[in-house]
């Protein structure tokens, strides 16, 4: 019969021949608790503290935390090119457009310049909301202020409001281009505050006394009977 030295060396291995393993063992293989290290790439080893975690795990543990770890990395991905950051903007209130709160243009412009900066997906969606948050919410305060100003001017015109209010809007109609953008993108174009500077400017022009250079022959009433004077 043949002898077979195989089956030799593996008894030699389970009894130990004495030469010593790497891991200082006298049966040549290191011991169980470093076998998870230097069963590792030489490119890994460098890193095996990062592995420790993973030490006697069952591999369904491992494959479960690069799933888990996968899922989180998503969160800081950045797309490829700006368009891809899909931003979605919240519903607003009834009564508030989203065309009122946000600038369109300048949303863009923001978004590109995050994903320059390497901005994660999640993380820009996330500063949108609360950034178009706080836009509502200041949109909605004001609009009250306007709603409040606008009831205390028709209680100041009274019966000369829609008067007084179409004279307002010829004057601005009548004001150049570039101030009647200015007026526009402000958001000032309908409120009641300007409405009356400019029913004073126009009026106190209809009686002749602005004059070019200064105030000279400007009346000498009060700001207060110069705008209300004509609604009584």
């Amino acid at each position: 019969m043949l002898h077979d030295l195989r089956k030799d060396r593996v008894l030699m291995l389970a009894e130990g021949d004495g030469t010593g393993g790497s891991g200082g063992s006298s049966g040549g293989d290191p011991p169980a608790d470093q076998e998870w290290f230097t069963g590792l790439p030489d490119t890994l080893k460098p890193d095996a503290a990062v592995f420790e975690p993973f030490k006697g795990k069952p591999v369904t543990e491992v494959l479960g935390a690069y799933r888990d770890l996968s899922k989180k990395a998503a969160d800081f991905a950045v797309p490829a090119t700006p368009a891809e950051y899909g931003i979605k903007l919240p519903t607003p209130p009834a009564g508030v457009s989203i065309d009122e709160v946000v600038d369109q243009k300048g949303l863009e412009a923001f978004v590109a310049i995050a994903h320059k900066a390497g901005t994660p997906a999640k993380a820009l969606q996330g500063i949108v909301d609360q950034q178009v948050a706080v836009g509502i919410a200041a949109h909605v305060e004001n609009k009250k202020a306007a709603e409040a100003a606008d009831k205390a001017l028709r209680t100041s015109w009274g019966g000369k409001y829609d008067e007084n209010k179409a004279l307002v809007e010829r004057e601005i109609k009548a004001l150049p281009k570039d101030m009647q953008d200015v007026i526009e993108k402000s958001g000032l174009g309908d409120h009641p505050h300007l409405f009356e500077l400019v029913f004073l400017i126009a009026s106190a022009r209809g009686e002749g006394k602005l004059r070019a250079g200064g105030d000279s022959g400007a009346s000498k009433r009060s700001l207060s009977e110069r705008l209300y004077d004509s609604t009584t």
